[in-house]
């Protein structure tokens, strides 16, 4: 459990961390705070889901099906509704240009974590096939 929780944290940041400083150098520093906070809310509703994934998967018959409602759940809750906390109570922001930026980084951390999750659920699924 401890290398998938690894690799569920590590993977999406380092892609993060690869587009992030192409994209900051490319067009301010605004960048780096966009998507420092968008994978900071996305990565860690996923650990929690993969954990919750893991118990439920021991506990219950349907532990998958519920764990895949709750996840969704989660994520949306922590990534997107934190990101709009965070956006109307933290940022200050003026330009329109950056409030898209700041949401299209939030969606890219939403679909990067849920890919490598997606990737890390499915694969053990595929093996026993």
């Amino acid at each position: 459990m401890t290398r998938r929780l690894l690799t569920a944290t590590l993977v999406p940041l380092a892609i993060g961390a690869a587009v992030a400083i192409p994209v900051t150098l490319a067009m301010g520093e605004n960048q780096a705070v966009f998507a420092a906070t968008a994978f900071g809310l996305c990565v860690a509703p996923g650990l929690i889901v993969i954990w919750l994934h893991d118990y439920l998967d021991r506990a219950s018959p349907f532990g998958k099906l519920v764990a895949l409602a709750a996840g969704t759940i989660i994520r949306l809750a922590v990534g997107f509704g934190g990101a709009a906390a965070v956006f109307f109570l933290l940022l200050n922001l003026e330009e329109k240009n950056d409030k898209i930026a700041y949401f299209a980084w939030v969606l890219f951390a939403y679909l990067t974590t849920l890919l490598v999750e997606t990737v890390m659920f499915a694969k053990p699924l595929a093996a026993s096939r």
